[in-house]
């Protein structure tokens, strides 16, 4: 169904230009879309008004159906979990007389929101679109007073603090961290953009692959897949349709609840981000790019659309590359919230124009992928590392770390600590050494009770398996994941049974409904926790829960589905004493 309403927009709007991209102008413009908009946008392109409506209503913006004169929305991710965003929703509701999700006669709507890309200064939040920590009392009130009496908000964007690696330690990612790099003389005076001549003026496609393949890059959004195979694949791979297009598509929808690692990236470093991803399209043999970013990343999105101009302007985006016979495009998209959008088929279909729903693979994106074409799926950071591989070659990096696992990671780690904040460090460093060496270990006198890794769908360990390394190997082996490496640090204030009904929840909110293990097994588990928590733990609640994960995990279509149960076999496996407050809850509630 999907490939006959892409045809069939691309019919009427043409190439690039979808039902998507309209809807997105019109939401920027009125900040909702309403019934009438619908159908005037089905009316003037001649297309199905269900087609419209269904793509309108599948993402989170864009199924704002009404105007508003003030907008909030609450992170409720994980790491602002852990830092009280509970009572900052009830008090800025309760101040505001507003119920979340609702807009009141007042015009004031409260949200909530996955992540803001501030977890270590939390709780957050964006106050009309700007995004604010409203971690201090003073903070919330000129928040309340802006919304309730139009006084000037005086907030601030928070900045993240960075740590970068040690003088004897590897630094890839973070090397240009020191200087203002975000103008393009100032990037190219640092030496960004010396890795792509080189490579298109005095090495082959092929060269550059074997590079990549040297170095044992692996792909640092979650899956862990070898980036030179797949820069080969869609290299060899044919095009079907003898148009001889091959796409790179970067996927910043950084999502994950704890991640704020491509969000400083891009900000920090954006002309060696637009440099690995020409180098991964001279690879590919790509001649165009879509640059996929997060909705709640307004001001990454400006300075990377400010990078791309400023390239575009010097010649180096656009034909004769360096004055060589490659040349590239490169289109940056905003994504509009549905964090299924950070799987690869559902970023694809987005691009497109549909609601993003999951592809069965295979054919795989480097196959067919984006309008068929073959595909470079890549996640932010693992481009960010190809300058400094072709730079000092693929050996060199691949001496960086451990086993299967080699290079440098960076990682985001929440205020649960006392040094929050952003690191880089050699995949293979153990997660005592990052959390109590690195971090400073527990802030405000609290308790190490667990962590997480890799977002809602990463594994919740216990203090006993801190001695793990960082890695892609090691942490699998202890029902972890490294994923994209959003720490999220959890203190004996925290309640895990919570944390997990909120990670099921959001998944339940989350999914793309195509497979039904995922669409109705998630909301399923939020009725069990919520059953849990209210009258008690029993060992049928139990069994039941272990049955819905293993359908989850064994029949949905996609990671989402099948890693959801990731976190909550955690919970029953490493800390059942958290789970046994509730069962005597309800040996309380029978004795009643």
């Amino acid at each position: 169904m999907s490939n006959n309403l892409i045809a069939l927009q691309n019919k009427f709007l043409g190439h690039g230009q979808t039902v998507y991209d309209k809807l997105s102008q019109l939401h920027e413009k009125k900040g909702f879309i309403g019934d009438g908009d619908i159908q005037a946008v089905a009316t003037e392109f001649n297309l199905p008004p269900q087609h419209v409506r269904s793509t309108a209503k599948f993402y989170e913006e864009l199924a704002h159906d009404s105007p508003t004169k003030h907008q909030i929305k609450i992170c409720n991710g994980e790491a602002c979990q852990a830092a009280g965003c509970k009572s900052l929703e009830s008090g800025l509701c309760a101040d505001l007389d507003a119920t979340l999700g609702k807009t009141n006669s007042n015009g004031i709507r409260i949200e909530h929101v996955a992540c803001l890309g501030y977890c270590g200064l939390g709780p957050n939040a964006t106050i009309d679109g700007l995004p604010v920590s409203l971690a201090d009392e003073d903070d919330r009130q000129a928040a309340v007073n802006h919304i309730k009496q139009g006084t000037p908000l005086g907030l601030m964007e928070p900045t993240n603090k960075i740590y970068k690696p040690l003088l004897d330690q590897p630094c890839v990612l973070m090397r240009h961290f020191d200087a203002n790099v975000v103008s393009i003389d100032r990037a190219r005076a640092a030496g960004i953009y010396k890795s792509l001549e080189k490579a298109v003026t005095s090495m082959t496609p092929v060269q550059v692959i074997e590079q990549v393949q040297s170095s044992q890059l692996r792909g640092r959004g979650g899956a862990g897949f070898p980036a030179g195979i797949k820069f080969q694949t869609v290299a060899d791979a044919e095009v079907e349709d003898g148009s001889g297009r091959k796409f790179v598509v970067v996927n910043f929808d950084e999502g994950d609840a704890g991640s704020y690692i491509d969000k400083e990236l891009c900000e920090r470093d954006p002309h060696t981000q637009i440099e690995g991803i020409l180098l991964a399209a001279y690879a590919c043999g790509a001649s165009e790019v879509f640059i996929y970013v997060r909705f709640e990343y307004p001001r990454a999105l400006s300075i990377l659309k400010q990078a791309a101009d400023e390239a575009l302007k010097a010649g180096i985006i656009g034909p004769r590359i360096f004055g060589s016979d490659f040349g590239c495009v490169v289109n940056i998209m905003k994504g509009q919230g549905a964090y299924i959008c950070g799987e690869e088929t559902s970023l694809l279909r987005s691009i497109e124009g549909v609601p993003a729903l999951v592809s069965f693979k295979p054919p795989f994106p480097a196959q067919k992928g984006l309008w068929n074409c073959p595909t470079a799926v890549n996640n932010t950071e693992t481009l960010h590392n190809l300058p400094w591989i072709i730079e000092h070659g693929g050996a060199a990096y691949g001496k960086f770390g451990t086993g299967r696992s080699r290079g440098t990671k960076a990682v985001s780690i929440n205020s649960r600590v006392k040094r929050p904040g952003m690191y880089e460090v050699e995949l293979g460093i153990t997660l005592r050494e990052l959390i109590f060496d690195l971090a400073g270990g527990m802030a405000n006198g609290q308790q190490f009770k667990a962590v997480q890794i890799g977002g809602p769908l990463g594994g919740i360990l216990p203090e006993h398996l801190l001695d793990t390394n960082l890695d892609f190997e090691s942490l699998a082996q202890v029902n972890g994941l490294l994923g994209h490496a959003g720490i999220v640090v959890y203190s004996q204030a925290d309640d895990l049974v919570e944390i997990a009904r909120g990670l099921m929840k959001f998944c339940a909110v989350e999914s793309c409904g195509k497979c039904f293990p995922c669409r109705i097994g998630s909301v399923r588990g939020t009725e069990l926790f919520d059953q849990m928590i209210e009258s008690g733990v029993t060992d049928e609640r139990l069994e039941l829960m272990n049955e819905l994960c293993e359908t989850m995990k064994y029949g949905s279509l996609c990671a989402l589905g099948g890693m959801i149960p990731t976190p909550i076999e955690c919970l029953m496996q490493y800390f059942p004493e958290e789970l046994d407050r509730y069962r005597q809850k309800s040996v309380a509630t029978m004795d009643a």
